[in-house]
């Protein structure tokens, strides 16, 4: 590797939500497990694949590899409140992972085995700096919670119970909170920068979402990062 100052990793599970933020910058010379990668300029953007395993190994190879000095899970994700716009833009406060059900050997759902916590906290000046460059391209940017499993939901009676059971939560994807068991593992900063490209229930199309991402929301990923990417 070039000898330069650690980068900032951003990690998305489909190229359609990375293709603008990569459009200038090289493919990375790093061959990973079936993980397409950049590299350039301080920052080094990764695309997983979809699901908690394969963003789980791409923030590790990342971590092993490229020694960043920050993690960031970046991607579409479905609204919690149905009345919600698409487009809305959530930074990470924190992520739960909503699919781990691990009783009776925790005492609540969320709470992952060996580590005893539920809820990972974002890193604050991460967070911070990530919401602050998106409320200058969405006024109604907000930090939040993400909840993450291995499920597109595509349900109002699934989503709902999810917002029954975790009451904070703004948004749900199947990538973040992978992210952010490898960050707080390895001890290394983390956030995440989420677009709400549906309402998480029957009028999920997937054309209309995929669409969105390609032409709306990989654009505000660009813009965001690139933004803060110097400050990170």
């Amino acid at each position: 590797m070039p000898d330069h100052p650690r980068p900032v990793a951003a990690i998305a599970a489909l190229e359609q939500e990375a293709h603008a933020l990569v459009r200038r910058m090289p493919r990375s010379e790093s061959v990973g497990p079936r993980i397409s990668s950049w590299e350039g300029d301080g920052l080094v953007v990764m695309v997983a694949g979809v699901g908690k395993v394969a963003a789980a190994i791409a923030a590790q190879y990342a971590c092993d590899v490229f020694k960043p000095r920050c993690l960031i899970s970046i991607g579409l994700a479905g609204a919690i409140d149905s009345r919600s716009r698409r487009g809305r833009v959530i930074v990470a406060s924190g992520a739960i992972q909503h699919d781990i059900d691990a009783r009776p050997l925790t005492d609540t759902r969320g709470v992952i085995p060996g580590l005893g916590i539920r809820l990972i906290e974002a890193d604050p000046a991460v967070s911070e700096m990530l919401l602050r460059a998106a409320r200058y391209k969405s006024e109604d940017a907000q930090a939040g919670l993400v909840l993450t499993g291995d499920q597109i939901v595509t349900s109002r009676t699934v989503r709902d119970a999810l917002a029954r059971d975790f009451p904070d939560a703004m948004c749900i994807d199947m990538e973040t909170g992978a992210v952010a068991q490898v960050a707080h593992q390895g001890r290394v900063p983390w956030s995440g920068l989420r677009v709400t490209s549906d309402s998480a229930d029957e009028t999920f199309d997937l054309k209309g979402v995929m669409g969105f991402g390609v032409e709306t929301a990989a654009d505000l990923f660009e813009s965001i990062i690139q933004t803060v990417a110097d400050e990170l």
